[in-house]
C-alpha cells in the first residue's frame, strides 16, 4: 500500500476524485496557468514586473556568454597599492621611509599632516561673516527692515500664528 493512499484527503484537493495520472496533470496545469508561458490579461504592474524579469533575464544571459570572453579583454584595474608596489621610485621611498627610527617616521608623518592642512586651507573660499563685514547691507538690522512691516509686527510680539 502507498501512503498516499492511506492519507484523508484534502478539501480543495482534486485528489478525492481524479486518479493519480489527471492529478499530475492538473497540477502541471495549474504550474502553467500560473506562470508566464501563456499571455494572458494583466494588469499595468504585472506587466512591468514581467518585462524587468525578462530583461534581467537578458543581462544574465548576456553575462554568462560573455564571462570567459570578458576576462580576457577586461582586466580589473590595479588597485592604488598594486601600482605603488610596482612603481620603482615609490618602493623607494617607501623602504627608506620604512628604515627610519619611529621619531623620525613621526615627524615625516606630522611634516606631510601640516602640509596636506595648508593645501586645504589655500582651497578654502572666504568665510561667509568676513563677506557681510564687507557690505553693511547684509547686518541683521538691515535685513529686518527689509522684510514687510505687519510681518515685523508679527515677529517682535513673539508669538507666531499657524
Amino acid at each position: 500500500r502507498r501512503i498516499e493512499d492511506c492519507l484523508p484527503p484534502l478539501e480543495d484537493s482534486p485528489s478525492k476524485r481524479f486518479s493519480p495520472s489527471k492529478r499530475k496533470q492538473y497540477y502541471i496545469n495549474k504550474a502553467i496557468r500560473n506562470s508566464d508561458l501563456i499571455p494572458r490579461a494583466k494588469g499595468r504592474k504585472s506587466l512591468q514586473r514581467l518585462e524587468n524579469t525578462r530583461y534581467l533575464m537578458t543581462l544574465l544571459e548576456q553575462d554568462d556568454c560573455g564571462s570567459d570572453e570578458g576576462e580576457l579583454t577586461h582586466s580589473a584595474t590595479p588597485s592604488i597599492f598594486t601600482e605603488a608596489c610596482n612603481n620603482e621610485t615609490y618602493v623607494e621611498i617607501w623602504n627608506d621611509f620604512m628604515n627610519r627610527s619611529g621619531e623620525e617616521q613621526e615627524r615625516v608623518l606630522l611634516y606631510l599632516e601640516e602640509e596636506a592642512r595648508k593645501k586645504h586651507r589655500r582651497k578654502l573660499p572666504v568665510k561667509n561673516e568676513d563677506k557681510w563685514k564687507e557690505l553693511p547691507a547684509y547686518t541683521p538690522q538691515e535685513c529686518f527692515q527689509r522684510i514687510s512691516r505687519r510681518l515685523r509686527a508679527t515677529l517682535k510680539r513673539g508669538r507666531i500664528p499657524m
